[in-house]
């Protein structure tokens, strides 16, 4: 089969001829039709885990998928052959990827049944950024009319964030280039200001005297999570995927504050299906490439010039 791999931690990408993959116990085999592609694939490239789990090599990358099911192992029960699917594959050993035309996954962990109304492509663009700001927004908990400050709000997470965010009545603030702008305002943001923007204080001044309800914050390192906390008025929540927040710290400031690590789960999952069937929000695919150009899309993620969704269509 083709797959995307490395043979070694931090080696290019590569697109190859492997095996198929032997199912395992409690294992299904999902012939792949799109590969999410997200920052994650390639810190898993880059040996992330290493000598923390056990990984296989050549390492084939990619954690998320949509796809058919083309064969179940002993044990399985959740799921039968034929069955539409998409979800977050990572498991033991690393390296089992979703970058290829066959993937192994055990039944277990997130992944769900798809409904008929989602794409295949856009199924593929769900697990692990949709279920990252699902699990954000859950966290930060805010009522309808609070308003929100998302920094880093153009990629994957950003985007469902804010759309999510919207249809609870949080009026969210992106912080996104301003090319982004009209994306944004359509995914449901109430304003978008340049990080750039020489005036950038005092724009968020001018518009939210009195601080934000709540920041998710998906780019910042401590020093910059610490400078966008201070937006957050005493009593509020901050949040950030980035593992950046110093909870005490932001306490004796008045801020609750929490560092989100994700667990992928299939009821997480199942939510976020239905949420966004619920409202028929739009799913955030900005890029579609073949397998044979997903070497060079990671590159450009790994780069930071990601907007949005980037998938991989394996299935031709």
């Amino acid at each position: 089969m083709r797959a995307v791999a490395v043979e070694r931690f931090r080696a290019p990408a590569q697109l190859m001829e492997l095996p198929v993959p032997v199912l395992q116990p409690a294992e299904m085999l999902v012939r792949v039709s799109y590969a999410g592609v997200n920052p994650f694939d390639a810190k898993i490239a880059d040996g992330i885990f290493e000598g923390r789990r056990p990984h296989v090599f050549p390492l084939i990358l990619g954690i998320d998928a949509s796809g058919t099911v083309e064969a179940v192992g002993p044990g399985v029960q959740r799921f039968r052959t034929g069955d539409f699917v998409a979800g977050q594959f990572l498991h033991d050993p690393v390296g089992r990827g979703t970058y290829a035309e066959l993937a192994p996954v055990p039944e277990t962990i997130g992944v769900v049944r798809m409904p008929p109304s989602f794409s295949p492509e856009q199924a593929a663009a769900l697990p692990t950024a949709g279920m990252t700001a699902l699990d954000a927004l859950e966290t930060l908990n805010l009522p309808s009319e609070s308003t929100l400050l998302v920094v880093g709000a153009s990629g994957g997470v950003g985007s469902f964030a804010t759309e999510l965010a919207s249809v609870r009545g949080v009026r969210v603030t992106a912080i996104a280039r301003e090319s982004s702008g009209a994306r944004m305002r359509r995914l449901g943001a109430t304003e978008v200001v340049d990080p750039g923007a020489p005036d950038l204080d005092n724009q968020l001044r001018g518009s939210h005297p009195t601080g934000f309800d709540g920041l998710l914050d998906l780019m910042s390192d401590r020093d910059g999570f610490a400078r966008w906390r201070h937006w957050v008025r005493r009593g509020g929540s901050a949040a950030t995927t980035t593992f950046s927040a110093d909870p005490e710290e932001a306490l004796r400031d008045g801020v609750h504050a929490v560092n989100i690590n994700l667990q992928p789960t299939a009821p997480l999952l199942q939510r976020l299906v239905d949420q966004l069937a619920e409202h028929r929000l739009e799913v955030p695919v900005e890029r579609t490439v073949s397998l044979e150009e997903a070497p060079a899309a990671l590159a450009d993620l790994r780069a930071g010039h990601g907007r949005g969704k980037t998938v991989v269509r394996v299935r031709p």
